[in-house]
């Protein structure tokens, strides 16, 4: 139903691109793994972080433009056709952005202080709720990047001082769903940047999520963290994450090298006891940038949940290109 809606109004967005200033954009990325966990170990290949889009704007008049963009992702490896998971058309001016759109919610947007690459291969749902190995157990992640929600969504123009302001009204995911709500406000300044998020309902009955997320820039090294809150308060269930990252240059071969490495901890409980699960996770992600539209990169990453069963590992090399 989400796909049906959001198509057409995506598609009227393209439509009207033939007046507008239009930009055609995407990327090829695909890797190959080797994933062991508890049932052995395979080898695999992942295309599906490839997308390609449109996007553009065009004057109403001197003071508001229209905009939108449409991204498709698909598998370049295991061809299919692709579908629509992000998007929007607005109005842009002085007073910021609205836009209808079909994406990464405000708290879910907040994720991109992980990445070092666009598209990263790095999972981090385990970490943010999705490792609690108890049957039926259900926390919400706000890790989904790529993920897809319909809504109506408002970002601020700069308030001053760098602090910015992000806003969406998510309907309800089914008919008996309750319609949800995600705030972001973001301060971004020279040496640092950091961001409080809140989402209540966004996609699961009865769940809130909140995050708090910060970068401080020290030359050309990064260092921060991710404290997250989530909760089901059909399952009194409550979960507490927190993730810590540094970004840093190698000067190993001619190319630019970026390295970042990142640590997680996470716990879940509930109030009957019946659940309580603790997990660590350890990455690293390494980027040769042979120019700003090609890129190679090795990356590991092993999630231990430590009161059962389940631990993983994954380590692989891939290759991006964006036109």
């Amino acid at each position: 139903m989400k796909t049906l809606w959001t198509v057409p109004v995506l598609a009227l967005g393209v439509a009207s691109a033939t007046q507008a200033a239009t930009t055609i954009y995407g990327s090829a990325n695909a890797n190959t793994y080797v994933n062991n966990n508890d049932d052995g170990t395979s080898l695999g290949i992942d295309g599906g972080l490839s997308h390609f889009g449109f996007r553009g704007d065009t004057e109403i008049d001197s003071s508001i433009t229209a905009v939108f963009d449409a991204r498709f992702y698909g598998d370049i490896v295991e061809a299919g056709a692709p579908q629509a998971l992000r998007g929007h058309v607005g109005l842009e001016g002085e007073f910021g952005t609205v836009r209808l759109f079909g994406g990464p919610t405000p708290l879910t947007k907040t994720q991109s202080y992980l990445n070092l690459m666009d598209e990263d291969p790095i999972n981090f749902s385990n970490i943010l709720g999705d490792g609690v190995q108890a049957p039926g157990a259900d926390l919400p992640t706000g890790a989904k990047f790529k993920g897809y929600n319909t809504g109506i969504n408002f970002t601020s123009a700069d308030l001053g001082n760098g602090l910015s302001f992000d806003g969406a009204v998510l309907p309800a995911q089914n008919p008996n769903g309750e319609t949800g709500i995600s705030l972001a406000a973001t301060m971004a300044q020279q040496a640092f940047s950091v961001s409080g998020a809140f989402e209540v309902n966004g996609a699961n009955t009865n769940t809130q999520l909140f995050r708090l997320v910060g970068e401080y820039y020290l030359n050309e090294i990064t260092v921060g963290g991710l404290l997250q809150f989530a909760g089901n308060g059909d399952q009194d269930l409550n979960g507490t994450s927190f993730v810590g990252f540094a970004e840093l240059p190698l000067d190993i071969t001619r190319w630019q090298n970026r390295l970042r490495l990142t640590g997680g901890y996470s716990a879940q409980e509930n109030d009957a006891e019946t659940i309580e699960e603790t997990q660590l996770m350890f990455a690293g992600m390494h980027e040769i940038r042979f120019s700003n539209q090609v890129s190679a990169y090795n990356f590991a990453e092993v999630f231990l949940p430590e009161e059962s069963e389940g631990n993983t590992s994954r380590f692989g090399t891939g290759l991006r290109v964006r036109f």
